[in-house]
């Protein structure tokens, strides 16, 4: 990873992140590294003492660390938050590609399309009739953005997405590749011996500073609106059932699933591979662990940790899986009880026996 970050001195450095330099700040760097993959002239991120010394024993040119006293044959950068000033570095050296605004001679505009200043429509984009794309949004090539669908500013929705109609996108999101925002809910009635499709006539809002992964799958409500809150942050293979209504800055891992008419509060996490069930609430700030599963109709409490299936609070749930843990051992001491009173009981036997 080379570009503009070669023959940057430390002392450049320190001053886009706010760092001291403790050695020679006339040194320059080639590249920024990551701790596992060191190269040679680099400035490494390094937390805790095991990768600190990794780093002083590689060809890293300098390191960059939290604050506090240390005694390090490494040039230093010294900053309050070293993870953050490692993204603002990312962020300065290696920016996304700039793409030139403009309309490709495939794409295919319906009528009363609007788009704004500075945008970016891509080979074989389709939008259709009363869409509103915002100012320098960038839309990649082979998407698809239905009739009437409104997209804010600043956002980049990446190859091969599928925006069905009526749907609402705000500034500042990000879509990766092959999702899909407002196909219909798995909605179905048992009628005369088949399943009847319920009608969604509803539509997605996802609100601003969203990121959203690739083959991710968000259904439109049955009626009114699917709601994807400010800031929330979802993974690749995601699936957000109707009437969905997400809170602020949650964060959804892989494979969740999340069915219809769910409600969350503000700043909830999802772990991989949890499973919640419909018409759930989860208030703000709760926790749910890799794998959970969660009941229909359930309620769960803020600040709250989950785990296990069905979901438990952590306390109750580490109980559980300890007690279930012991049952081969509660069971060979019953056995061996049973075992001991056998043998009393014949014993027994023979001395009634024996009296008689």
């Amino acid at each position: 990873m080379k570009g503009k970050l070669m023959n940057s001195s430390l002392r450049d450095i320190a001053n886009l992140v706010q760092g001291i330099v403790i050695g020679n700040d006339t040194i320059t760097v080639s590249t920024l590294s990551p701790i596992d993959n060191i190269l040679p002239g680099a400035l490494v991120f390094a937390e805790g003492e095991d990768n600190i010394k990794l780093a002083e024993h590689s060809e890293a040119a300098a390191i960059l660390i939290g604050q506090g006293t240390i005694d390090s044959p490494k040039p230093l950068i010294q900053v309050k938050n070293p993870f953050k000033a490692f993204i603002t570095l990312l962020n300065h050296f290696y920016p996304p590609q700039k793409i030139t605004s403009g309309i490709h001679p495939t794409a295919v505009i319906g009528e009363e399309v609007q788009l704004g200043d500075e945008v970016y429509v891509g080979p074989f984009v389709v939008i259709e009739s009363g869409s509103i794309i915002g100012n320098h949004s960038v839309l990649k090539s082979h998407i698809h953005i239905g009739h009437n669908v409104v997209i804010g500013d600043h956002t980049t929705i990446h190859p091969q997405v599928t925006v069905y109609d009526n749907c609402r996108i705000g500034s500042n999101v990000t879509i990766h590749a092959s999702t899909v925002i407002g196909s219909d809910g798995f909605g179905y009635t048992f009628v005369d011996g088949q399943h009847l499709k319920v009608p969604h006539s509803g539509y997605v809002v996802i609100e601003n500073n969203v990121e959203i992964g690739a083959n991710t799958a968000i259904d439109k409500a049955t009626l009114g609106a699917t709601v994807i809150g400010e800031g929330t942050k979802i993974d690749n293979l995601v699936q957000i059932a109707h009437s969905v209504k997400l809170g602020k800055h949650n964060i959804i891992c892989a494979f969740t699933g999340i069915a219809g008419s769910t409600t969350t509060g503000n700043n909830v996490i999802f772990a991989a591979n949890v499973g919640v069930s419909d018409h759930v609430h989860i208030e703000d700030e709760v926790i749910l662990g890799a794998r959970t599963g969660v009941p229909p109709h359930k309620l769960l409490k803020k600040g709250t940790v989950y785990l296990g299936n069905p979901a438990k609070p952590k306390d109750v749930a580490i109980k559980h899986e300890l007690s279930v843990n012991r049952i081969p051992l509660i069971r060979k001491n019953i056995k061996s009880l049973t075992e001991q009173i056998a043998v009393i009981n014949k014993k027994l036997d023979i001395k009634e026996k024996e009296v008689e």
